[in-house]
């Protein structure tokens, strides 16, 4: 059965299963599609695939995410994230040349000077402002929460230019400061390596224990100063916890999950999400199979676990912690919500266990918002 078919039967599979009343309130709440899905997602890494698929665009890609298929759902908002591989990966893909003009073969070729993160940065930036300036009359870049509103007022959608793992800024305060000026809105500190900003999320206690290093304690103050996001997605439980402490804005974990649900470490435990919510800030909903159930071995990504996590951290945290991140094209399995035409699904169940409109509205766009409007000005 491919994935398509796996989708369908699932979803099939699930109206058979509700009673009359409730299909009968299913077909109700797809009349709402288009006003519940004008939503702000956190987090996916379809910005890769325009380096390692060149025939493949942003508009009409072929992956879980694209400006079609966010018109096409009445998206308000994607953050777009820049994502850096391990550095093996990058070398071996060759997204970069040598200063001879030759595409980098080997290891070695970090001895020709070549910044693989900064190279990589540049395309990518490139080709997301490209591709929004092609297509001017559907979508606008944003670089805060007024400039996202403006947009949907003139009823295009907003691209918000983000980082996944930052170790392009290389212990380097100026160049942090500089990614302010280049419209960076995010930054998620770690991926799943140390870097200068601390340790990762890791199944070793002691990485996993480990705290920001001076260069990112420092970094949270600054990040603070001038606006920019902090990301905690990927981070030590020892480096959320600093970020706890010394932010004074709100912070976000743009695609996190709750621990207490499915026990990856990527998730966050319920101090955690109390400690979040307290700063004022949000976690956006992971849609990874892995990071949804008690099982993970698990890939299937289905509707009813994505709403056992948006309800605890309800539970937990409040109705103002809990956005979307679905980390769209970073992630495998089979998804009964795999695309943004699908999003519906999720906010018709959710009204069925009882939120009301205006905590679907918080969850789909309001809550990131607020905290954009909090930590970024």
């Amino acid at each position: 059965m491919d994935t398509g078919e796996g989708i369908k039967a699932l979803t099939q599979q699930r109206m058979r299963k509700m009673p009359k009343e409730e299909r009968s309130e299913h077909r109700l709440n797809s009349q709402i599609k288009d006003q519940t899905c004008a939503y702000v997602d956190m987090h996916c890494d379809t910005l890769l695939r325009t380096v390692r698929y060149e025939e493949e665009t942003l508009y009409d890609g072929k992956g879980m995410q694209s400006l079609r298929q966010m018109r096409e759902a009445g998206q308000m908002c994607q953050f777009f994230a820049v994502f850096f591989p391990p550095r093996e990966e990058l070398i071996r893909e060759a997204f970069w040349e040598r200063p001879d003009g030759k595409a980098a073969a080997s290891l070695e070729s970090v001895s020709y000077g070549v910044n693989m993160e900064e190279t990589l940065w540049k395309i990518l930036t490139q080709n997301l402002c490209r591709e929004v300036a092609e297509h001017s009359e559907l979508i606008a870049m944003a670089r805060n929460a007024r400039e996202i509103e403006e947009n949907n007022r003139a009823g295009k959608m907003s691209a918000v230019l983000t980082i996944e793992d930052g170790r392009m800024v290389n212990g380097n305060m100026d160049r942090l400061i500089a990614l302010k000026e280049e419209g960076v809105c995010a930054i998620a500190l770690t991926w799943n390596f140390a870097n200068c900003f601390g340790s990762p999320n890791s199944k070793d206690p002691e990485v996993m224990n480990a705290g920001l290093t001076s260069f990112g304690k420092e970094a949270v103050r600054v990040m603070n100063d001038i606006g920019i996001l902090i990301d905690v997605s990927h981070l030590s439980d020892g480096g959320f916890w600093d970020v706890a402490k010394l932010s004074e804005k709100p912070f976000v974990a743009t695609h996190s999950n709750c621990r207490a649900i499915s026990p990856h470490q990527r998730n966050l435990t319920d101090e955690m999400i109390r400690a979040l919510a307290q700063k004022g800030g949000v976690s956006g909903l992971n849609f990874s199979p892995d990071f949804l159930s008690p099982d993970l071995t698990n890939q299937v990504s289905r509707v009813e676990l994505l709403a056992d996590h948006v309800m605890h951290f309800i539970k937990t945290g409040g109705e103002d912690c809990v956005g979307l991140g679905t980390d769209f094209d970073g992630i495998e399995g089979t998804f009964e919500i795999g695309h943004p035409t699908q999003m519906h699904l999720l906010f018709e169940e959710l009204f069925r266990r009882g939120l009301s409109q205006r905590q679907l509205d918080k969850i789909r766009s309001g809550n990131v918002l607020r905290v954009m409007r909090e930590s970024i000005g």
